[in-house]
């Protein structure tokens, strides 16, 4: 290298920024790095130039150098510091790969793709001059500038592969046309669905064949409207656009176009995605659902004329035996007649299985919001099934937690259902002990309680491994259990679905040999309302704080359930599992009442009265007892007991009865038996529309057993004529009769007697979801489910009692 001062470095300087021009021009990376570094060595008239790249904290190599013998690894730590510092570095050249008589000046860059730096090798005898050592800061900052010019050929380099490999493998036919007509672009999905050449294409070129692919589509009108639509208005951007293809259709293409609007560029990308599969898929579907709407209405339809065809002739059959039931019979007739009872009565409960779960099979059963008392709703079970409970000697028990609400807003009437499915299923499978209910609350959640309930039996209890057939359709644990007890195994399917409308779950715990509980939860609020009680004043049951109350039953379920509410109403309860344990505590303590079960081992109510009586002559005692146990009016029950209570005990009825005794006011033990007397019947005329003759004999005794008179016609057009000849207060109208349906009858009476109008009450046997609602919105005021008994005619006519008289 010659003296420094023999040089114009600013003239140097100069030159070399002149030269770096053609280097931007490059693109690739290596060249450029090439050129750069014989630029630097031409400029500074150094031994030799180097170009180092960091390839990371501990590894530093030689990438181009213009002498040959520079090559291999160098020292990274330093290059790092030098790169840190950012400034121009001085050291031994022997360091970097040459000589020991050099000089090594490290210009560092970092520029992304490039981190490392430019070296310079010199004579060490050399004087730097302040001129040559400020060429040095130009050069480097020439060398910085093109290193980040590298980075962004490199980036956009790096963008413009990816992008075109992504465009030029996605199925989706891709276009971009620009604005100005000059410039447009398609991938290869495209170019194949244009027949036009990929990449770059005349804006002319792509508008002419997307017009020949709008033209030849089935629905070209309509693609030719939303396209004038589209282009009045640039900056809309339309998605989802079919276009149909052959007949039958061959191809279907949805088609999507979006404006791309930036400084330098203005147009719309489209882009077009073969649907073909998809869309006939669709189509197919769309036509196996339209199928199936009408398969489903046809077996609604069906189900609706099985349901009248089935209850029909099941009224005749059930409504005659409530009415043959109140005749004179002899002990073997009686039995006939508790035949035919029981046996419409399971046919009847199949039917009803059947058809609801039919009906929330097809989605179409909701459920109602109403108020209602939940200890109500388990007496209501208890009394519909205590008789087959009494058959077998089976205690039927219930306990509500105190922070279980006493009302919810529910639907009582599945509520009910799920209850007497479970029970039923106990009483069949449970020979001896006890069904019993109990509900807890969980917690509440923003005025919403998550309520539940376990209904638990001494059964014969269930496999572990047959749990999952238990919630399934038409499914029971075995088949010698349906042979034994019998049933559609349609019960627990139903209870499982019903349970999952009122937002909750089911399930069992069970042990053979000991019994199942049916655990499940649902969803409700409490009935916010205040609820007046008609002709029914509230129990004081002040009078039993701090009475002692002695309690013998041999059933220890019912001992915790029945001291658990005695403490609620602020007695001292002393509880006793048998007689003798019993007749101790009466000579050690003094109690205000005694309460015990009539069936225990060693010696009955009766008996133990009896005992009690001699020691306790003036001791208020209460007998538990099963319905039709006991003989009315047997006068050594009278003497014995202050009141007779018949099983399933219900708590209210038993606060009464307490408040009664305790109060000392007077009770009549015959009322805790017998069944009220039927009210008289109202002055009233009566018309009935029935057409079929042994429906029409079952109503016509039933009116006649309770007291009233009427007239019967049979269709709606005599109903009609009859309305007119005489003011009727109440119709009994049947739905579907000959010549003039009910629907049409209500009708015209309606019409035709606007001012004053009777009650009509629907006969069907319709008893589908819906029905009732249609029923009421024909014009009918109320209706009655075939089939119906005696009692449903009284109850429906007492209901209506105000609006009649």
């Amino acid at each position: 290298m010659e003296t420094p001062g023999k040089y114009n470095w600013q003239k140097e300087a100069l030159d070399f920024f002149v030269n770096l021009y053609p280097v931007k021009q490059e693109k690739e990376l290596s060249t450029i790095r090439h050129k750069l570094t014989n630029l630097l060595l031409q400029h500074t008239h150094a031994l030799a130039a180097a170009s180092i790249k960091l390839e990371d904290d501990i590894t530093a190599r030689v990438v181009y150098a213009t002498d040959a013998t520079i090559t291999g690894f160098v020292n990274a730590e330093f290059i790092v510091e030098t790169i840190a510092r950012d400034e121009i570095t001085f050291c031994d050249g022997a360091d970097f790969l040459y000589g020991s008589n050099t000089i090594a000046i490290l210009l560092p860059v970092n520029a992304g793709i490039y981190i490392g730096a430019f070296i310079l090798y010199i004579d060490k005898s050399l004087d730097l001059t302040d001129d040559f050592r400020q060429l040095l800061q130009h050069v480097w900052i020439g060398l910085k500038g093109i290193t980040m010019l590298m980075q962004s050929h490199y980036a956009i380099e790096e963008l413009t592969i990816r992008f075109n490999a992504i465009l030029g493998t996605v199925n989706e036919g891709i276009v971009f046309v620009d604005d100005t007509g000059k410039d447009g672009w398609v991938n290869a999905a495209a170019s194949e669905l244009l027949g036009i050449s990929r990449d770059r294409n005349s804006s002319t070129a792509i508008a002419a064949a997307m017009q020949k692919l709008r033209v030849l589509a089935n629905n070209s009108e309509e693609i030719a409207k939303r396209g004038t639509a589209l282009f009045s208005s640039p900056n809309q951007t339309i998605k989802d656009w079919k276009w149909i293809y052959g007949n039958p259709v061959s191809k279907v293409l949805s088609v999507a176009c979006t404006p791309t609007v930036s400084d330098n560029i203005k147009g719309r990308l489209w882009v077009f995605t073969d649907i073909t599969e998809t869309y006939l898929l669709n189509e197919e579907l769309a036509e196996k659902r339209k199928l199936a709407d009408e398969q489903n209405q046809a077996k609604s339809d069906f189900l609706a004329n099985m349901s009248h065809e089935i209850r029909t002739p099941m009224n005749g059959v059930i409504g005659m035996t409530s009415l043959l039931a109140n005749t004179p019979l002899n002990d073997e007739q009686k039995d006939y007649l508790d035949t035919i009872r029981i046996s419409g009565e399971s046919l009847l409960a199949i039917i009803n299985d059947i058809l609801d779960f039919s009906k929330i099979e097809s989605g179409k059963m909701d459920l109602e919001a109403h108020p209602f008392r939940i200890s109500s709703v388990i007496e209501e079970t208890y009394d519909l099934l205590s008789v087959k409970a009494n058959e077998k000697g089976l205690d039927l028990l219930y306990l509500l937690d105190p922070d279980v609400p006493n009302e919810i807003v529910g639907d009582i009437t599945r509520f009910r259902q799920i209850l007497i499915n479970l029970v039923s299923n106990a009483l069949k499978f449970t020979e001896k002990g006890e069904i019993f209910i109990s509900a807890k609350n969980l917690g509440v959640k923003e005025g919403v309680f998550t309520l539940q309930f376990t209904v638990k039996d001494t059964g014969i209890g269930i496999p572990e491994d047959k749990y999952h057939k238990l919630f399934e359709s038409f499914s029971q644990v075995d088949s010698s259990t349906t042979r034994k007890y019998g049933g559609t195994g349609l019960g627990l399917a139903i209870c499982h679905r019903l349970v999952k409308l009122m937002g909750g779950n089911i399930r069992v715990e069970s042990e053979q040999g000991k019994g199942s509980s049916f655990i499940f939860t649902i969803q409700a609020s409490a009935n916010a309302q205040k609820t007046r009680y008609i002709a029914k004043e509230k129990t004081d049951a002040s009078v039993l704080k701090d009475k002692s109350v002695l309690i013998l039953d041999d059933n220890i379920t019912n001992l915790k359930i029945l001291s658990k509410q005695c403490e609620l109403w602020g007695m001292k309860a002393v509880v006793c599992d048998n007689y003798k344990t019993a007749i101790k505590q009466l000579d050690n303590d003094q109690f205000d009442v005694a309460i015990i079960d009539m069936l225990m081992p060693d010696a009955n109510g009766i008996e133990v009265a009896t005992l009690i009586k001699q020691q306790k002559p003036v001791l208020p005692i209460i007998l538990f007892s099963s319905a039709g146990y006991l003989p009315p009016g047997d006068a050594q029950i009278q003497e014995l007991f202050a009141a007779v209570i018949n099983k399933p005990v219900k708590h209210n009825q038993m606060e009464e009865i307490l408040v009664n005794i305790l109060g000392k006011k007077h009770l009549d033990r015959q009322t805790v038996a017998n069944v009220p007397a039927d009210a008289n019947a109202l002055l009233v005329n009566i018309l009935v529309a029935e057409d079929d003759e042994i429906n029409q004999k079952m109503i016509r005794r039933a009116l006649e057993k309770l007291g009233y008179t009427f007239d019967l016609v049979g269709n709606g057009k005599l109903a009609v004529e009859a309305a007119n000849t005489k003011q009727y207060q109440l119709i009994f109208m049947d739905v579907m009769m000959p010549e003039m349906d009910g629907f049409e009858a209500t009708r015209i009476i309606r019409e035709k007697h606007d001012g004053q109008r009777p009650i009509i009450i629907a006969l069907t046997a319709n008893a589908l979801t819906g029905d009732k609602e249609k029923m009421l919105a024909k014009g009918m005021d109320d209706y009655i489910s075939k089939p119906y008994k005696m009692q449903d005619i009284k109850e429906i006519i007492q209901k209506w009692e105000k609006a009649i008289g």
